[in-house]
């Protein structure tokens, strides 16, 4: 069945950085990104690593023992989306650059050396370059094809043609400057036209008549004839709006208690909880006082309580976060990292390990300690006065915090102004994503200062490694290196969501990593359940 107007509530309409699908770091931005572009290859399955063909044809040809070459033949008769026609009004300038045109390996080619340019005004915020820079040569053979060379074997190269923001736009979009931050330049080829962002309102999608549609065009995917989502990030409001069918579906932002009540007294609302790839962490300088010196970092890593900031931040429903998200294949085995110290729980464990923070503390000098919160979301900002007071309590010393917005903490990064963050990340997919660009001496995300040939050199090993097994333990062994020696980046936690959908809401399928939108491909609303009674009409 098609038809209907899904209601979501989400952060899509705030945008803290560019909408740029190449240069935003904003989650529910590229989530909206994932709706409207397509990629050379896409994630089925994210948890389980399953990866399959987006604008590809076919699973890429993959030349060389190990390979070093990758031949990707594309769907013919994909063509760019036309706004205009299926909103009924008058085409905007980019649209008629575009005319609807059929995307080419040009297109390829180009959305990917646009990631490797350092000659760009806009180098600087390529952040996922390092992905790209792996590339020797991209030739494209014909129309449709092209023949990719690598510098160097690259375990997860098809990755990096599925990852998150791999998204493939026309050069037609881009301006002068190198930017296409402007919703007339959101055009691609995916399931769904962006009808219109009303910032810090709502973001609206509409279906794309004219999508290829995987490989199962004759289904008429999307079903949907659109979706909404609705800024929101009060509970109180989400719970009123889902309980009077203004959305269909909801999730809680800092107390779950509403959405456990909820199930109670409906029993047949669908109801999933599930972990986020995202979560929160603090970021230090070490190449500045005080964080300069490693006894000041550990003494704040053991300090540091994340079953406090779990209970606190979502009343407990939370999970212990370790360098990788215990999410994914990758990370740390969940047992390993609760026996470390920082990460256990125990009464007799947590005193030792306060008592060895302020040993190294007072061994250190005593500094103080500034720590710059994030705004977003509003809970986490609202835990800054406990854990100034849980720091205090632990090292005994003097510590102050600041509540800034998400676009400064990220201005904070690039300039290299702020020592100290605590913020909330977006999660990842694999385990390159996690580490290479944070870690390694020439990482795009690296924003601490750090430079460690024996770290590059283990994160340049993971990256050389086909065999899975291998690999992840390669990865445990770069994580255990910067639990024990680095401690840059301070991993605390992540949420569990608790989510609510009413019955009619059909194709439900919770989000667990920003990008993936493309998903409600398969969402339709069944007018006919008697769930759908009562639900008020309109987008």
């Amino acid at each position: 069945m098609r038809g209907g107007v899904l209601r979501l509530p989400g952060y899509e309409a705030a945008v803290l950085d560019t909408l740029d699908p190449h240069q935003t770091q904003f989650g529910p931005i590229y989530s909206s990104h994932s709706a409207v572009f397509s990629k050379v290859l896409r994630y089925e399955d994210p948890l389980q690593g399953v990866i399959a063909p987006d604008l590809a044809e076919r699973m890429p040809e993959v030349i060389g023992d190990p390979p070093l070459e990758y031949v990707v033949r594309l769907r013919p008769g994909v063509r760019f989306q036309r706004p205009g026609a299926v909103l009924g009004r008058s085409p905007s300038r980019e649209e008629q650059a575009l005319g609807g045109r059929e995307l080419t390996a040009e297109d390829v080619k180009y959305s990917f050396e646009r990631q490797m340019n350092e000659r760009s005004p806009r180098w600087p915020f390529y952040y996922r370059a390092y992905q790209y820079k792996v590339i020797d040569s991209i030739q494209v053979v014909d129309r449709y094809t092209l023949r990719i060379r690598t510098r160097e074997p690259v375990a997860p190269f098809l990755h990096y043609l599925a990852d998150t923001n791999a998204f493939i736009v026309a050069r037609e979009l881009v301006d002068a400057g190198d930017e296409m931050n402007r919703q007339e330049a959101m055009i691609g080829t995916g399931p769904f036209i962006w009808d219109r962002l009303e910032v810090l309102q709502q973001s609206r999608f509409v279906r794309n008549p004219d999508w290829f549609g995987w490989d199962r065009p004759e289904l008429q995917r999307p079903y949907l004839d659109g979706y909404t989502s609705i800024f929101a990030f009060e509970d109180a409001v989400i719970e009123a709006a889902f309980r009077e069918k203004r959305v269909d579906v909801a999730l809680y932002q800092a107390n779950p208690q509403w959405v456990v009540r909820l199930r109670q007294e409906n029993p047949e609302l669908q109801a999933v909880d599930v972990g986020l790839a995202a979560w929160v962490n603090a970021r230090l300088r070490t190449d500045r006082p005080p964080f300069n010196d490693f006894r000041v970092r550990k003494a704040v890593h053991l300090a540091t309580d994340r079953q406090q900031i779990i209970d606190a931040v979502w009343q407990g429903y939370g999970r212990m976060h370790g360098p990788v998200s215990p999410l994914v294949h990758w990370a740390l085995p969940e047992e390993e990292l609760s026996s470390l110290p920082g990460y256990r729980t125990g009464r007799r464990q947590r005193e030792e390990d306060v008592a060895e923070a302020r040993r190294l503390y007072e061994a250190a000098g005593r500094p103080a300690i500034e720590v710059t919160f994030s705004n977003i979301p509003p809970g986490l900002a609202s835990y800054a006065p406990q854990y100034q007071r849980q720091l205090q309590q632990a090292l005994g010393g003097q510590v102050e915090v600041r509540v800034v917005s998400q676009n400064d903490i990220s201005e904070g990064h690039r300039q290299g102004t702020i020592a100290f963050s605590f913020a909330y990340d977006n999660g990842w997919i694999d385990l390159d994503d996690w580490l290479y660009p944070y870690f390694h001496s020439r990482g795009t995300k690296n924003t601490f200062g750090l430079r460690d040939p024996q770290l590059d050199s283990l994160l340049e090993a993971q990256r050389r490694e086909f065999d899975r097994d291998r690999r992840r333990e390669l990865g445990w062994q770069v994580q255990r290196y910067l639990l024990d020696r680095v401690l840059a980046r301070l991993d605390m936690a992540s949420p569990v969501e608790l989510w609510v959908a009413w019955p009619y809401y059909r194709g439900f399928r919770p989000l667990v990593f920003f990008g993936t939108s493309y998903f409600l491909v398969d969402a339709w609303l069944d007018s006919g359940h008697p769930s759908f009674r009562g639900r008020p009409s309109g987008g």
